[in-house]
């Protein structure tokens, strides 16, 4: 009988060994031409999502900052969430675009549709919608908004790949999707994403704006594959249990800011300048490989994902003092996280480190407070009350049942506790 490992991490990377093949081969001088990888990927995509066009870019903020430089003009602006990462405040300004942020609705932390519409004027040269922990956004409200505004509508769907809304894609309901092929995406090539749209020349005009960049050098995949496997040595559960979870545990109750920083994917974030050059870096035939390989299991995966964030919905929601999402019953939300929300966050995560758990902190900031931001500055309560109230709950398809009932338990003995 195998022993029980406990706790298991609050992240596991969607990887196989299997995973680590098609970038070792794009090693080699005799490896596949990337463009043929590449073009099947993109039609694949466009076939199985319904969509009529597809291109593969560097990274998903890539993808907004290529999809704004050609939908909008200099100077107009894009409202968008603040509840984001600083890189797609980035992405906005890099294109010459004025990011008006508008606030979000508490429980989705998705984007208010009255104060986007409120928003809409003259100026206005794009809606920005976030689907934030594989919840949809509720993107054929906003498309109805848009249309009736004559205003494009831009889904980022970073952390929804695969998630539906009435029969659709997330990504196919607006004007352009983006999607992210990233670290710790349910669908992982270590870096990459695409964009789709079912207006081909919008995406052929994307495209030929990237023609000519360079691939994803070698090396520079190579030390990806090395810190994939680091990550999925440091996070296999007995090593975890043994000694990951003991070191966390140790540098979260102490504060030994050198580890806890690495734990925060925000921190060392800042306003950028000029684009940087390592996001100007074409996939390569072994991540478009990559994606490929993953596409079967996508649906499989987000129903082991819904099996979780049910047992999570069912006991935590209407708890006193909890906000937790919405429930659509279907795979409207895919749940890449379950997100909950309390003050007094970090009681709660010491509680959960001394109790054997391992919960994560939504690192996002609210960026329309952030001082690099300060001449975007708006007033977003409810962005501000979930950048410092978020908690993301484990629910990736590795994650043992076991294991979400422990957090429930604990959870359920913080709020008895206060």
């Amino acid at each position: 009988m195998n022993p029980e490992w406990s706790p298991h991490p609050r992240y596991r990377l969607y990887t196989q060994p299997a995973s680590y093949w098609p970038a070792l081969r794009n090693l080699s001088p005799f490896s596949d031409d990337a463009e043929g990888a590449v073009g099947a990927l993109e039609r694949e995509i466009c076939l199985r999502f319904g969509v009529n066009a597809a291109v593969c870019v560097p990274m998903a903020r890539t993808g907004i900052y290529l999809a704004l430089d050609a939908m909008i003009q200099p100077g107009q602006t894009v409202i968008m969430s603040p509840l984001t990462i600083i890189d797609v405040v980035n992405m906005v300004i890099l294109a010459g675009g004025i990011p008006p942020f508008a606030d979000i609705c508490r429980q989705s932390c998705s984007l208010d549709p009255g104060q986007v519409e409120s928003l809409i004027d003259g100026r206005t040269g794009a809606v920005l919608i976030t689907h934030l922990h594989g919840e949809s956004a509720g993107a054929h409200a906003f498309r109805e908004i848009c249309r009736a505004k004559k205003v494009p509508l831009i889904e980022d769907t970073a952390q929804a790949f695969g998630a539906l809304e009435n029969g659709c894609r997330l990504g196919t309901i607006g004007d352009l999707g983006v999607y992210s092929f990233g670290f710790y995406k349910n669908v992982n090539a270590w870096q990459g994403g695409m964009l789709v749209s079912n207006d081909t020349e919008l995406i052929a005009r994307i495209r030929r704006t990237t023609t000519g960049w360079k691939a994803l050098s070698a090396s520079r995949l190579f030390s990806l594959n090395l810190r994939g496997l680091l990550t999925d040595v440091a996070t296999w559960p007995p090593i975890f249990a043994a000694l990951t979870h003991k070191v966390l545990r140790f540098s979260q109750l102490r504060g030994i800011s050198m580890v806890n920083r690495k734990l925060d994917p925000e921190d060392g974030a800042s306003k950028l300048q000029v684009m940087p050059d390592e996001y100007l870096s074409a996939m390569t035939c072994s991540q478009a490989t990559m994606v490929l390989n993953q596409l079967n299991r996508v649906d499989t995966d987000t129903d082991s994902r819904l099996a979780r964030a049910a047992r999570y919905h069912e006991s935590l929601a209407g708890l006193d003092g909890l906000v937790t999402p919405h429930w659509p019953g279907n795979k409207e939300h895919i749940f890449t996280y379950y997100p909950i929300q309390l003050p007094r966050r970090d009681a709660l995560l010491r509680f959960a480190l001394t109790h054997g758990r391992d919960f994560a902190a939504q690192h996002l900031r609210n960026c329309a407070d952030l001082p690099e931001f300060e001449e975007y500055h708006r007033d977003c309560p409810a962005a501000r009350m979930a950048s410092r109230d978020l908690v993301l709950l484990p629910t990736y398809p590795r994650y043992p049942m076991r294991e979400v009932e422990r957090n429930i338990e604990v959870i359920e003995a913080f709020l008895k506790s206060r």
